[in-house]
């Protein structure tokens, strides 16, 4: 039997379960990690958690190796999977550093949640516990924190990678028999045909381009270096997230619809046909995700001020793809549903039906 799962569940604090410690800071002697579960479980194409600790060796005044200590563990995993809108708002609350959701009304004896994300400057973002399945054993794994999450589709599924580094982890044997998945009801992995983008006002009032595939990339390029100091080869503290970089990649090919986007792109202006003295182009982004099975679950991923870098070229008769590959700066602004403003590079308004995500657990086991 194949059991390759990813489940996760937010922190109180890093690296520590709602429960797991007393006020005190001592650890609670009722808590049992075996009694939690994860909020879901995700099936994984390709997962893959490792404490890079190699062993440093050394051979002074030899051919051959003499010795070894063991190293500093560096722990990071990557994960994959297809995407779909009820599992994704535990990656955009782990990539971004904002976050609120709203209760929604009832359609159809169904609630439906709003759920906002938005980065701004915090270093210290949310970490979460980790429950990573190889067929025959369970990986706990703890201060998971994203580093990297990478979003992409063309003409089939769209897929999701991710990229972690964590604190520490543990690992016990499993019976797949007995082993409890926590299953998402209704799931719709997400298509091609899902997916509307909206780049500059253009495409907003005269949707004429076609895109034949989105890619989008955010990296919060955290510095785990500075988590391991003297006296222990572990990490010690949180690794803190340095420039957030969040660009997108689009492919399109030649057509009198996007010629001004290219002309703006290579010149900073749409209505000029020399290079600009000063000018670069930039424009907003919207991505639109909304499954046809369920019109209630949306995702609109907002960028509300992009650079626009253009890639194109001739091969002997065949048709000229174009790409636009953009940069998100943070220099632009989105309206909260709060109707408060705020300045960020990237903006995710999520309705689902999963309700806020948070660190808290209902109840904890304790001893007879």
């Amino acid at each position: 039997m194949v059991l390759r799962l990813l489940g996760l569940k937010q922190e109180k604090t890093y690296g520590k379960l709602d429960g797991e410690y007393l006020a005190n800071g001592d650890p609670n002697p009722d808590f049992d990690i075996n009694d939690i579960d994860p909020d879901f479980h995700r099936r994984l194409g390709d997962g893959s958690f490792q404490l890079n600790d190699e062993p440093v060796t050394y051979n002074d005044g030899s051919r051959m190796v003499q010795g070894a200590r063991p190293g500093a563990i560096k722990p990071s995993g990557s994960t994959a999977g297809k995407c779909d809108l009820t599992r994704i708002g535990h990656f955009l609350r782990a990539f971004f550093d904002q976050y609120k959701c709203t209760t929604g009304t009832a359609v159809e004896g169904v609630t439906y949640y709003t759920h906002e994300f938005y980065g701004r400057e915090d270093q210290y973002l949310t970490s979460f516990h980790g429950w990573a399945t190889f067929d025959i054993f369970q990986k706990h794994i703890k201060g998971l924190l994203l580093e990297s999450l990478k979003l992409e589709v063309s003409d089939d599924y769209m897929n999701q990678n991710e990229e972690w580094i964590y604190m520490d982890e543990e690992s016990d044997e499993i019976d797949q028999a007995e082993y409890d998945i926590i299953e998402v009801e209704n799931d719709i992995p997400l298509m091609f045909y899902d997916i509307t983008i909206q780049l500059d006002d253009e495409d907003i009032n005269n949707p004429a381009r076609v895109y034949t595939s989105f890619s989008f990339e955010g990296k919060n390029n955290f510095n785990q270096d500075g988590t391991v100091g003297l006296g222990s080869r572990r990490p010690q503290r949180q690794a803190a997230a340095q420039g957030r970089e969040i660009t997108v990649s689009l492919n399109s090919y030649l057509d009198p619809s996007s010629l001004e986007l290219i002309r703006g792109a290579e010149y900073g202006e749409k209505t000029i046909t020399t290079p600009s003295q000063c000018k670069i182009l930039k424009v907003p982004l919207r991505v639109i995700v909304q499954a046809c099975e369920n019109q209630n679950e949306r995702l609109e991923m907002f960028f509300p001020k992009c650079t626009v870098n253009v890639e194109y070229s001739a091969s002997e008769s065949d048709e000229i793809e174009t790409t636009f590959n953009l940069t998100a700066l943070g220099t632009g602004t989105a309206e909260l549903l709060d109707n408060s403003t705020v300045k960020t590079d990237c903006y995710c308004r999520l309705v689902n039906t999963v309700p806020e995500i948070t660190y808290e657990i209902e109840e904890v086991a304790t001893e007879p």
